[in-house]
């Protein structure tokens, strides 16, 4: 009996976890300032990556969140290597939401990353995690998937 009580908890606690739902394209109110947000926000991180600088997206994130130390370590790597990367065709933009009520948009385009004079261009998703706060939207994290994956 307790085997199986444990094995039950152990069952329970393997589903629950880390479970991210099924999302879905859904049109919902404000969706077309959360795009406008994210394309403003593309264009403040190729900047940010020019003039080596990661305060010019600060005002982007909700600060000293696990994504907003997340995006800063990346954008530290890209400086160090002295990349720059940048959206080169945009494919797609919508608004996404799962079973749970979470909502994300979800951005499809070719990203290109430019070093010592050579630049290698890749099809990626990205998915902004937003929030409202101050009556602004901010970013608390973005996911990252090569379409090559």
């Amino acid at each position: 009996m307790r085997k199986a009580l444990i094995l039950l908890i152990a069952a329970f606690v393997l589903t629950a976890c880390g479970e991210e739902g099924v999302w879905e394209e859904v049109d919902r109110a404000g969706a077309e300032e959360e795009e406008e947000f994210i394309l403003e926000y593309i264009s403040a991180w190729e900047e940010s990556l020019e003039v080596q600088s990661f305060s010019v997206l600060e005002p982007y994130y909700v600060l000293n969140t696990h994504g907003y130390h997340t995006e800063r370590r990346q954008h530290q790597q890209l400086v160090s290597s002295r990349s720059v990367e940048a959206l080169e065709e945009l494919h797609s933009i919508y608004p996404e939401e799962n079973e749970f009520g979470e909502e994300r948009v979800r951005l499809e385009g070719v990203f290109s990353t430019t070093a010592g004079g050579e630049s290698v261009e890749e099809e990626q998703t990205r998915y902004y995690y937003l929030m409202r706060k101050n009556d602004e939207w901010k970013i608390d994290a973005i996911g990252r998937e090569n379409q090559s994956e």
